[in-house]
């Protein structure tokens, strides 16, 4: 067998570990923001092929030859992300981690809805039952249900 046959299997075998044990991987959600130079670069085929970084685009908003605003979840090990991260603040876009989080208070919710109308991410939705279910995979974080909920149920966490 040559060297070559092997470092494929022991590449495959890395991979097949990293799936079966996800807990080696991490997540970030990041906002992008691409200057007009930068607005073609293809950032999420940079992320899988040179860091083995899956993305999943949350939003985007892109104004042609002005200006791009991408919010994404980066999937991979510590160590890539780190790198690929500044792969893409050396390329000249800026990139802010977002920290924050938001929060139900259920036991004063009256489910009214109001938040969902202006949940452009599909974060929210009522169920067969009419109660508010909050999707935190989906959440971009916007804050709009924060100024839309009449009762104040909603809340960013630091």
């Amino acid at each position: 067998m040559s060297p070559r046959k092997n470092k494929k299997e022991e590449k495959h075998l890395i991979n097949e570990s990293l799936i079966s044990n996800p807990a080696l991987r991490t997540r970030k959600r990041v906002v992008l923001d691409f200057p007009p130079s930068q607005l073609q670069t293809p950032i999420t085929y940079i992320l899988a092929k040179e860091y083995d970084v899956a993305s999943n685009i949350l939003r985007a908003e892109i104004a042609p030859e002005e200006s791009g605003k991408l919010v994404m979840e980066m999937d991979g090990l510590p160590e890539n992300l780190e790198k690929a991260i500044q792969r893409i603040k050396d390329s000249g876009i800026e990139v802010t981690e977002i920290a924050r989080k938001v929060t139900f208070d259920m036991d004063k919710c009256i489910h009214c809805g109001a938040c969902i109308s202006v949940c452009l991410a599909g974060a929210l939705k009522l169920d067969s039952e009419f109660h508010l279910q909050f999707i935190e995979s989906k959440c971009t974080v916007c804050e709009m249900c924060v100024t839309s909920c009449p009762v104040d149920v909603v809340t960013i966490n630091l």
